[in-house]
């Protein structure tokens, strides 16, 4: 009981995050610990997620966390819902290892995205309306500093596609064509 009301009375976002309260819902779901407050905890702690959040389909999280061993543990979670409606329950979980070689790997396309330089939110022209799509979300934390993008339904060049792409690779999803967007 103790840990669902800790779990419940965690802080996801930092203040100003569009769509924050949304994605805690689904966060909560998945049984995902909140990096921005972990990023205020452990200064010297690194950890990836990527929250893809597509309105007909599962909620799906990878988180990657980073040892100072230079190996990683991925953590990669699915729920029954469908993002753009109701969370639903646990479906999917699974932790693996990552060696030192797929960690840097890993590492490398991280940095090829320009993660941290990238703005958190798109710009879209006035008056435009998102409706069914996809939210693909990736935050990370290190050195105690917090940074999250987030963009609807990217397209196939975007590094936050390609970024989410690996990432559910990495944690082995298998997914058709259909499902991306």
């Amino acid at each position: 009981m103790l840990l669902a009301g800790a779990v419940s009375a965690q802080q996801y976002f930092p203040d100003g995050v569009k769509r924050g309260d949304s994605y805690a819902i689904h966060l909560k779901a998945l049984h995902e610990p909140s990096l921005w407050e972990q990023s205020r905890k452990n200064p010297k702690a690194e950890v990836y997620r990527f929250l893809w959040l597509r309105t007909f389909h599962h909620p799906i999280a990878v988180r990657v966390i980073v040892r100072t061993s230079g190996s990683a543990w991925i953590h990669s979670e699915m729920t029954s819902g469908h993002a753009g409606y109701e969370p639903g329950r646990l479906a999917r979980y699974n932790i693996s290892w990552m060696t030192k070689g797929k960690t840097q790997s890993f590492l490398s396309a991280l940095q090829g995205t320009n993660f941290w330089n990238l703005p958190t939110d798109e710009v879209f022209p006035p008056n435009t309306v998102n409706l069914d799509g996809a939210h693909w979300i990736i935050e990370g934390i290190k050195d105690g500093t917090y940074h999250i993008i987030d963009r609807f339904s990217p397209d196939p060049a975007d590094p936050v596609r390609v970024f989410g792409l690996l990432a559910l690779r990495l944690a082995r999803f298998r997914l058709h064509r259909n499902e991306i967007y």
